[in-house]
């Protein structure tokens, strides 16, 4: 009977280790591939939106960013100046009848540098021809 009693204690015992004491001890590697996130497929810039804008008399670069059609602040006016640099040579000088190309969509940091240059530009001085040097680089 002792002996019965001591088998079933060390059966109970080796079971026990078996089930515990081993099985904390393994590590089971998993052979499944990891999933890679799905490639997103980089979407095509949009188009920034613009409109057209033609000058009439008395009309200013300054006094054109402000309207609310346009910018509605009169210190983006460069932005104008740089989109139609090809028929603006400076920008105190525009034309009635002249059509202005008129970017939408500027970031923020456009929008920012276009209102320092603004802020920097010097007081207007009356000229009648295109001054041959620009009082900033607005390019």
């Amino acid at each position: 009977m002792v002996q019965r009693k001591l088998t079933l204690i060390l059966s109970l015992s080796m079971a026990s280790l078996l089930a515990f004491g081993c099985s904390s001890n393994k590590r089971i590697e998993s052979t499944e591939v990891p999933k890679q996130a799905p490639v997103e497929e980089k979407a095509a810039p949009t188009p920034v939106p613009s409109g057209k804008y033609t000058v009439v008399e008395h009309d200013t670069l300054w006094g054109i960013a402000g309207k609310s059609a346009i910018y509605s602040d009169n210190f983006q006016w460069p932005l104008i100046f740089k989109a139609n640099r090809d028929s603006i040579k400076d920008p105190d000088l525009i034309y009635p009848r002249q059509n202005f190309s008129i970017g939408k969509g500027y970031s923020t940091e456009e929008v920012s540098h276009a209102r320092d240059l603004a802020m920097k530009t010097p007081k207007y001085v009356p000229h009648s021809k295109p001054r041959e040097t620009l009082p900033l680089d607005y390019f």
